[in-house]
């Protein structure tokens, strides 16, 4: 990818930034699985670096090609991962590291597995406030 790697799916530039904020965002690290819809692709060195509750930033060495995937999260290491679809929104190239930047929606999410992000992600907004540390940005 050179210069023309901007968006693979969709027009994000296009998408303000008000509608991309409409919920909170939790900037943790966070290991995940990601499957190609057809079984065939897995990627086990992604790394989440920004979550919320309608999709996710992630770094990796190598790109994502447009497509339907099955994502799946550790979100706490005494619990089962988060599991939901996912469509790629945008990719970078990260010229400096040579890795790749990729926003990331969830779609087809089980009403169980959104309640699950939800609970994470609201106690994880607790913790950081009691400890008055961390952004809390919508």
């Amino acid at each position: 990818m050179s210069g023309e790697n901007k968006n693979l799916v969709g027009e994000a530039d296009e998408v303000s930034s008000k509608d991309r904020r409409r919920s909170y965002r939790l900037n943790k690290v966070l290991g995940a699985t990601l499957v190609s819809g057809d079984g065939t692709a897995n990627y086990t060195r992604l790394f989440v670096i920004d979550i919320s509750q309608t999709g996710f930033r992630a770094t990796d060495h190598q790109t994502l090609a447009e497509g339907d995937y099955q994502i799946s999260i550790a979100l706490a290491k005494d619990e089962g991962p988060f599991e939901s679809g996912m469509k790629v929104v945008w990719v970078k190239e990260l010229t400096v590291s040579g890795m790749f930047q990729f926003g990331c929606e969830f779609v087809n999410t089980t009403p169980e597995q959104a309640q699950r992000l939800a609970d994470f992600l609201e106690r994880e907004m607790n913790r950081m406030r009691a400890a008055g540390v961390g952004r809390l940005g919508l």
